[in-house]
């Protein structure tokens, strides 16, 4: 009995000595391991600076300058915490790279109060001059985005960012970059009026993202990303003059699709009115506003533009534009030449290279406004339901040689009522601005033509009945020819004149009777007579005409030639 309780006793006091030994083992090692990360967190922070300066400074060829406030190391959880991150544009290094035309494609400033970085290879970072992180994810930043588009050509022979952080950074891979709640800014740089774009708040992600030589030479990459999708919400942004405010609700980019979508667009003028529109103006400048629903462009690529400037697209979609258009000619004229402002010689100017095969657009919508120098009155001019479709939209030369025209096909209702259908060819290797257009309208009565002839020519159509008109137009800078087809009956005029004093309208009863009984002619093809046709009426284009008062005015010379008893016609 007594040895039994001796050897218990042994036994307890040895357990109790081992679990002792154990909890001493245990906390030795606990204390090992917290000693190992607090050495960690403190090696891995300098060595985090170390590499984070090798890719702002070294990275860029000294372009940028930065300032960290706080960087917060968790070795145990490979994250990061990074507090007010600055950086900046060196101005002198700036300066001299501009000098040799040798800036990047882009230059940014960044203002970031808090951001992390989760999943670094702690053991690449320290031992392998490999940064591998799973995720960064920054909130609240300010970034600003400077575009430098003439120095696209010379960017290419600069040194790449993965040999330019050698040695002391083998490679970067960073699965996942989150962007939320970013505010962005966006202008071109080379020029005094640069183009500015604010969003207010930016979302994006940027996967699988690799800087070493293999990512560089990968085509399918943008910027050494695999894949980028981001959405901007609540742009602004003005033109250069100020004159005009753009707003746009979403716009949403997928490299993986491909895609660009604007959705909810307007542009109209800063200052809305009409009366302080044309009191800053003070000329006969239109007034436009410009909205719709939806924009896409598919099989888009982001990169070719921001690296090679060009505006590149299979198909550009818009949906259901509005578009006013407001013109004020009791204003003094504005005397500046349009020559070469063709819309096909505006896109061969174009600061980008374009090549877009189509653009489609779809129920829209044109108010034309008009006040009559003569009479002080609006007249309104409306086509509806606008189906466009434009082929070609190109100023690339190798394009062009392959294809030199440019063709768009409208399809509408003019004045609510009329079915109108106009096809308008550019060439695109003309030195003269060279174009065709061909259109046809049914079916316009007096009715609907008095809006525009008593407003704005103080004339009314007491009866009119066009059932037809048909034309053929060939110009070029300088002027055009026309061949017109119009049929009509039960023409009938009447001259107005208004009392200045009073403002009554009185008809001109005397000078309305001679110019129906021997100026016009009251139907096309008169009864039992020949249909009478013009055949190539001229028209010289003034300077300061633009090309679609070419094209009215081309139409309008050969109705007169139809209508008129002292017109030419075949």
């Amino acid at each position: 009995m007594f040895l039994g309780k001796t050897l218990m006793a042994l036994y307890v006091t040895r357990k109790k000595k081992s679990v002792k030994a154990i909890v001493l083992f245990l906390l030795i090692l606990l204390l090992a391991v917290a000693a190992f990360f607090i050495f960690g967190n403190r090696m891995v922070e300098p060595v985090l600076r170390q590499r984070l300066h090798t890719l702002i400074v070294q990275g860029s060829d000294s372009l940028y300058t930065y300032e960290l406030g706080g960087l917060h190391v968790n070795f145990f959880g490979g994250a990061v915490e990074v507090e007010n991150l600055h950086i900046k544009v060196d101005s002198a290094r700036y300066r001299q790279l501009s000098s040799a035309n040798a800036l990047p494609a882009l230059t940014l400033q960044l203002d970031l109060v808090q951001g992390q970085i989760n999943g670094i290879g702690i053991i690449s970072l320290l031992f392998q001059k490999k940064i591998t992180i799973k995720e960064i994810v920054s909130k609240d930043a300010d970034i600003v985005l400077l575009r430098h588009v003439k120095q696209q050509e010379s960017s290419k022979n600069s040194q790449p960012l993965w040999k330019a952080i050698q040695p002391n950074i083998e490679s970067i891979a960073i699965g996942k970059v989150r962007l939320d709640g970013v505010k962005l800014l966006y202008k071109n740089a080379d020029t005094a009026l640069a183009v500015k774009l604010q969003f207010d708040k930016c979302v994006a992600l940027f996967e699988d993202v690799k800087v070493d030589s293999t990512s560089w030479a990968d085509t399918a990459r943008i910027a050494f990303t695999r894949s980028i999708s981001a959405q901007f919400n609540d742009l602004k942004f003005r033109t250069p003059d100020s004159s005009y405010k753009m707003k746009v609700e979403k716009i949403a980019y997928s490299s993986t699709n491909q895609s660009l979508e604007l959705v909810d667009f307007k542009m109209q003028p800063t200052l809305k009115d009409k009366e302080s529109f044309y009191k800053a103006a003070d000329q006969q400048r239109t007034m436009n506003v410009i909205t719709f629903d939806k924009v896409k462009l598919t099989s888009f690529r982001l990169d070719h533009f921001v690296n090679n400037n060009i505006i590149a697209a299979d198909t550009v979609f818009i949906d259901h534009p509005d578009i006013s258009i407001y013109t004020d000619k009791t204003l003094p004229p504005l005397l500046e030449s349009k020559i070469g402002r063709y819309p096909q010689q505006l896109l061969l100017k174009a600061a980008s290279t374009v090549i877009i095969n189509a653009i489609a657009v779809r129920q829209a919508n044109l108010t034309y406004v008009e006040r009559s120098e003569k009479t002080g009155s609006e007249g309104t001019l409306t086509i509806n339901d606008m189906n466009i479709d434009i082929a070609n939209v190109t100023n690339d030369s190798n394009r062009i040689k392959t294809n030199n025209k440019c063709v768009t096909t409208v399809a509408g209702s003019l004045l609510k009522k009329s079915p109108l259908s106009i096809q308008f060819t550019f060439f695109l290797d003309s030195t003269n601005g060279r174009f065709d257009a061909t259109g046809k309208v049914k079916n316009v009565s007096a009715e609907q033509l008095n809006g525009l002839a008593e407003p704005l020519a103080n004339t009314k159509l007491e009866s009119f009945q066009m059932d037809e008109i048909n034309f053929d137009i060939k110009g070029d800078n300088y002027g055009s020819s026309s061949n017109v087809r119009m049929l009509y009956q039960n023409l009938f005029v009447v001259l107005r004149k208004t009392d200045e004093e009073t403002g009554a309208v009185k008809t001109k009863k005397f000078l309305t009777k001679l110019l129906n009984k021997f100026s016009l002619y009251p139907s096309n093809p008169a009864p039992g007579g020949t249909e009478r046709v013009a055949i190539n009426a001229r028209r010289v284009r003034v300077s300061s005409q633009g090309f679609f008062g070419l094209v009215w005015k081309s139409v309008f010379a050969g109705m007169q030639q139809i209508m008129m008893k002292s017109g030419r016609y075949d």
